[in-house]
């Protein structure tokens, strides 16, 4: 793809090189929700996680005590979530949590 037609990749410290194709509308809505309580509708496969892993991303880049919440109404779905950052951010195994209502309350 030649340079005037942007970047290929999204580009950011926390996000592995090369891992998230560049879509305009992908950025633009991760832009809008780090900015404000935003609610994303997009129809399936069209990338609501990886706008939420780029979100994340700004996030803990730049408030470095931050943490990041994300809830699924499944464990398949919540697995796939977690799978999925971790192949999106750079992420140590320990920097994430899973809980489902399996984990005993005490861990919760």
């Amino acid at each position: 793809m030649p340079e005037d037609h942007g970047p290929r990749y999204i580009q950011h410290p926390l996000i592995w090189p090369d891992t998230v194709e560049y879509r305009l509308y992908q950025k633009r809505i991760a832009d809008a929700a780090y900015e404000r309580n935003t609610l994303v509708i997009l129809p399936t496969a069209l990338g609501k996680t990886v706008i939420s892993a780029i979100v994340a991303a700004k996030i803990l880049y730049n408030y470095r005590d931050a943490k990041v919440l994300v809830m699924a109404p499944t464990r398949p779905l919540i697995e796939q979530h977690r799978r999925r950052f971790h192949e999106i951010l750079k992420l140590r195994e320990e920097d994430t949590v899973l809980l489902t209502g399996r984990t005993p309350p005490h861990k919760r």
